[in-house]
């Protein structure tokens, strides 16, 4: 069986370009710990973990701060053995934690997603990884995953509206089914948008000009 492989516009380049690497730890210390991580303009806190089936435990996931040289996003790579055997459930991993600027000239306005969503064998099963934003975020989400047929190792998103932070739920879900060999993720890169905030006076003088522009088509 031959498996359609799907990028996402915006985010196939990520894939292809370098990518500077912090300091890694692991999910554990910085559930313990109260850990944060800084990379560039945005600090990650509040590290969450739950797992069920053969997912790894909080201290087999490592977690790293990246930044994509080429684009200059900033963002956090998870790297474990999120496997799943055939014969039993669903093994889930739900990893949760904030994102925040550190400058408060910067907001979020988007985010990217890729992994390496697998399945080894053939039969019905599932790798797939999902991202929510909720609360602040009801109907946008991300998500990559391997059902079999389609293979999709990259998703992103820009956001409706701008935010300073952002509570994140990252699900991985791994179904081998009663066939296949093993289904399976290793690791997650996630990268967040920011743009700068328009300074007060470069506001005022789009309202000025919004203001002008309604003012000459009321005229005609």
């Amino acid at each position: 069986m031959r498996r359609t492989k799907l990028f996402v516009t915006g985010v196939c380049t990520l894939m292809a370009s370098g990518s500077a690497l912090a300091q890694v730890t692991n999910l554990e210390d910085l559930i313990v710990n109260d850990g944060t991580i800084t990379v560039g303009n945005l600090v990650f806190s509040n590290f969450e973990y739950l797992a069920t089936g053969t997912a790894p435990d909080a201290e087999n996931v490592n977690v790293v701060g990246i930044t994509d040289d080429d684009l200059g996003h900033f963002g956090l790579r998870f790297q474990g053995g999120f496997i799943d055997l055939p014969g039993g459930g669903a093994s889930d991993a739900l990893i949760t934690y904030t994102v925040e600027t550190a400058d408060p000239d910067f907001v979020i306005i988007g985010a990217g997603i890729q992994g390496n969503p697998d399945i080894f064998g053939p039969g019905t099963a599932l790798a797939a990884v999902t991202d929510t934003f909720l609360s602040q975020i009801e109907d946008a989400n991300l998500s990559i995953f391997d059902d079999g047929n389609v293979q999709q190792l990259a998703d992103s998103i820009f956001f409706d509206e701008a935010f300073a932070t952002i509570d994140v739920q990252k699900d991985i879900v791994v179904i081998a089914g009663e066939t296949n060999l093993a289904a399976g993720i290793s690791f997650v890169h996630q990268t967040y948008y920011l743009a700068e905030v328009p300074e007060p006076t470069s506001l005022a003088l789009m309202g000025i000009g919004s203001l002008l522009v309604m003012r000459r088509r009321r005229g005609q």
